[in-house]
């Protein structure tokens, strides 16, 4: 196995052992979903428009429409139409709380996975991550690492196999 292969290994090794991390404090998925758009909300001071929550979600109209829907029946959210082309989503008391908790639970389990590290590693670690993360672009489709990743599009959970 080569040295970078190996590496990257770790880092999937390390990935893996955050999630289960994630899973053991707090509700699950964060990512997409009813919790991103719970955590956006939360961080956006409780409320945002459709265009705000496209932009920081990446979902396009439908996708959030159907999201923010389920969220509603839910008891997380309130929307109220601003116009004939958009609307604004508020977290309900219900949708605060849990948001809160799962923000919690997110910061407790980042606390818990890097105790092992000073505060020096932690800041490289961070540094190199970002360094990663920006050769990649934001695009995963544009990395210029010769590694497989799952693209959002390819949400069942094959491989993707475009070539880079």
């Amino acid at each position: 196995m080569s040295k970078e292969k190996c590496t990257l290994t770790h880092l999937e090794i390390a990935a893996k052992a955050a999630n289960r991390a994630y899973h053991k404090n707090g509700p699950k998925s964060y990512r997409k979903g009813q919790g991103a758009l719970l955590k956006v909300l939360h961080k956006a001071g409780g409320s945002a428009t459709r265009d705000e929550l496209i932009d920081r979600l990446g979902f396009d109209r439908r996708e959030l429409k159907h999201v923010v829907r389920k969220a509603q029946r839910n008891g997380y959210v309130t929307m109220e139409n601003l116009d004939s082309k958009g609307y604004k989503v508020a977290l309900s008391s219900e949708g605060d709380a849990l948001a809160e908790k799962r923000c919690a639970a997110q910061t407790k389990a980042a606390q818990d996975i890097l105790s092992c590290l000073s505060e020096d590693e932690v800041a490289q670690l961070d540094a190199l991550l970002v360094k990663i993360a920006d050769s990649c672009g934001k695009d995963k489709s544009s990395c210029k690492h010769k590694v497989n990743h799952k693209h959002r599009k390819h949400s069942h959970g094959k491989r993707c196999r475009c070539k880079h």
